[in-house]
């Protein structure tokens, strides 16, 4: 078996080309997350990209060193393998910036953008540096342009209203504020409630289906402003 090649001798044959190239693919898509504030930036998306490509390069390098097919120990460095582990490995860190509170999720496009430069970091890796570098462009248009377009849209989202009175007024609260609701385009999907003694307050639990975010102030107050109502509490809930 042929000696390996000494530090020196290894950097002289190095191709810097791979980790520069991993560095801008990285680079540019962590600095569009560093400038939204998001948990995963510009150092972590640089370096999932260079540790990918330096992993996918080194199993293209490493053979060549290890021992002859003829010697008695023979070590076989399988690139696509190797990907396949990183591509899984890279979903823990990916999962880490997805953080819940209540019914809203933050976190899931950003944890796809480390998933995906990890992706490209293993085709830096294999030298597709024109691929690499269209398809992190495309990433930017995704991120930057269809963020966009969906502010357009008004998604469906669930709420919870729960109306306090006297309970001289319950039946006729519960026609109002349903007659409420549904003039402003909001659907009762369900209507609870509990009712104490004569002298208690009852409680009215709507749940809620609408598309505006910002009609909880306009809904809280016209629903406060009815005779018999004590409190009006408007939260949110996951469907």
């Amino acid at each position: 078996m042929p000696p390996p090649d000494s530090f020196f001798e290894q950097l002289a044959h190095l191709d810097p080309v791979p980790l520069l190239v991993a560095l801008v693919v990285g680079g540019l898509i962590g600095f569009e997350r560093e400038i939204h504030g998001r948990p995963a930036g510009l150092r972590t998306h640089m370096l999932v990209c260079l540790a990918s490509a330096v992993l996918i390069q080194a199993s293209h390098v490493m053979p060549g060193g290890l021992p002859q097919p003829g010697d008695s120990l023979r070590i076989v460095m399988d690139p696509n393998r190797l990907a396949a582990g990183i591509v899984t490995g890279i979903g823990f860190l990916g999962a880490a910036t997805v953080i819940r509170a209540g019914d809203m999720v933050r976190g899931i496009t950003t944890g796809a953008t480390v998933w995906s430069v990890a992706g490209l970091g293993i085709v830096v890796g294999q030298g597709e540096y024109a691929l690499a570098l269209v398809a992190s462009v495309i990433v930017l248009i995704l991120l930057a342009g269809v963020d966009r377009l969906t502010r357009g849209i008004a998604p469906v989202i669930y709420r919870r209203l729960i109306v306090r009175g006297e309970r001289s007024e319950l039946t006729h609260l519960a026609e109002t504020v349903g007659a409420i609701l549904k003039g402003h385009g909001i659907r009762v999907q369900d209507l609870s409630g509990t009712r104490g003694a004569q002298d208690q307050p009852f409680e009215l639990v709507f749940h809620i289906r609408c598309r505006n975010v910002k009609q909880a102030p306009e809904m809280l107050e016209l629903i406060a402003g009815q005779k018999g109502v004590t409190s009006v509490e408007w939260s949110e809930i996951s469907h």
